[in-house]
């Protein structure tokens, strides 16, 4: 019996078990009504940490999609620097989502934000997506770790903790109605947190982009 509706999510770092982390988010969310088909992005880094990566991501996706790949019904870009999504949101025929954008624009909904992230040099590189989108004016804050991040990604349970006491930190401002976290690495990690009394709704990106590209693909509002 075949699937009623069937997306890509591609990892643009080169990380498989990242990729197959983010579909399990993805699946969990959509249901077993949708097939989820994973790409990960062979010959971008492990792990997007700065701007460089961003761009050599941006140009192997680019690449991979001029040489054909089936985007089926729709595509999430699952890095939080949304590296070529409005690129092959410019060529592909089929609804195209990214991460950093569904998960900063679900947590404006509850009002003024925080998003934490492993990520110190994209700093202004998430700080422009997030004008980008509309929602500058509601990013109240962005709290990154000091930590390398290939080091504490390497450790779930400290990950979970550093990233828990930078939540606390964002909500003791005052002015922070949610908290996004930012990476795609972090999905595991964002559920963890969500799922254990938080002080504010947790936004986990990887899920937001499954929302809303099923909302698109259906046809509804988002």
């Amino acid at each position: 019996m075949s699937q009623k509706h069937r997306i890509l999510l591609i990892n643009p770092n080169a990380t498989q078990y990242v990729t197959e982390r983010m579909a399990v988010a993805v699946r969990e969310e959509l249901g077993p009504d949708w097939y989820v088909e994973e790409m990960t992005n062979v010959g971008a880094p492990d792990i997007i940490t700065n701007d460089a990566g961003l761009k050599l991501a941006t140009d192997l996706m680019v690449e991979a999609f001029d040489k054909g790949c089936d985007p089926l019904d729709g595509v999430i870009v699952a890095a939080f620097g949304d590296p070529a999504l409005q690129e092959l949101r410019a060529t592909l025929p089929v609804p195209v989502v990214g991460i950093a954008e569904c998960g900063m624009l679900e947590a404006a909904e509850h009002g003024n934000f925080a998003i934490v992230a492993p990520t110190p040099n994209l700093f202004d590189a998430i700080t422009g997506l997030a004008k980008n989108y509309g929602v500058g004016d509601k990013l109240s804050a962005l709290l990154t770790t000091k930590t390398d991040a290939y080091v504490l990604m390497s450790q779930p349970e400290a990950l979970v903790e550093t990233l828990r006491g930078m939540i606390d930190e964002a909500v003791a401002r005052g002015d922070v109605d949610a908290v996004v976290i930012g990476g795609g690495p972090l999905a595991d990690a964002a559920k963890t947190l969500a799922a254990n009394a938080p002080p504010c709704p947790i936004v986990g990106p990887v899920p937001a982009a499954a929302r809303r590209i099923r909302k698109l693909i259906l046809g509804e509002d988002a």
